[in-house]
């Protein structure tokens, strides 16, 4: 019971800070109604930022609390299935393809925080292949693969959010691949790349192949708008096809 207190007494703790980057948010706002100057709208932002930062972790310190917690394995395991659900991560395999869609941008190699979409993601791929074995159907495993990062940006939005690649944190995605379907990580069995496009709102999408399908599988879709920063071409998404 001690240690069950201490849990709630963290995420009630979180929850506070929430409520107080919000406040402030809040008193910011007032401010820059009044002067409209660009420094209070930076500070505004800055408090959003830390307030939307504060509020991954209380969600990532609920999501534990439960886990640890639930003792029956059927509450548990809809508790995961209304995950998945929620974040809206779709996981398909066709033509030896496997293809994960996510409903954000992958982070910042920097960002301190980082399990709000890797713990998903990896509740959804353990999902997916429970119901593969299941229905008695296969589960792919890569001796030597290739795996694409398809980044989609809103087009709607400035173009100069769009990052370097090589400031896109990566790592996780491909642990969480790995744990499932691949036989090793390392460079000499894994290849990946990464590509930009514009579409209709921020996603991810992974797909996941043996390394000789991927030279005939990246030319067949560089007509549906595979993009640089430098020349913006807007897309239409990607199917495993």
């Amino acid at each position: 019971m001690e240690q069950l207190e201490h849990q709630l007494l963290e995420v009630q703790r979180v929850a506070g800070v929430v409520q107080d980057k919000l406040a402030e948010a809040q008193s910011v706002k007032t401010l820059y109604n009044r002067s409209a100057s660009s420094f209070q709208y930076g500070r505004l932002l800055d408090c959003m930022m830390e307030a939307s930062e504060r509020a991954e972790c209380l969600t990532d310190r609920l999501r534990r609390f439960i886990l640890r917690n639930t003792f029956s394995s059927s509450l548990k395991e809809e508790y995961c299935l209304n995950l998945v659900q929620i974040h809206k991560i779709r996981v398909e395999y066709e033509d030896c393809i496997l293809k994960a869609e996510l409903p954000v941008l992958l982070p910042h190699r920097k960002n301190k925080y980082t399990d709000y979409i890797y713990k998903p993601l990896f509740l959804a791929l353990q999902n997916w292949c429970k119901e593969r074995q299941q229905q008695g159907k296969e589960i792919p495993v890569y001796e030597r693969a290739t795996v694409c990062f398809i980044h989609e940006y809103d087009k709607k939005l400035p173009g100069s959010r769009i990052r370097d690649h090589d400031n896109i944190e990566e790592k996780q995605v491909v642990d969480a691949l790995g744990m499932y379907f691949l036989v090793s990580d390392s460079g000499l069995h894994l290849d990946t790349y990464h590509t930009t496009i514009l579409g209709e709102r921020d996603c991810t999408f992974l797909f996941l192949m043996e390394y000789n399908q991927f030279p005939k599988w990246i030319c067949k879709r560089y007509h549906l708008g595979i993009i640089s920063k430098n020349h913006p071409i807007p897309a239409t998404g990607f199917s495993t096809g």
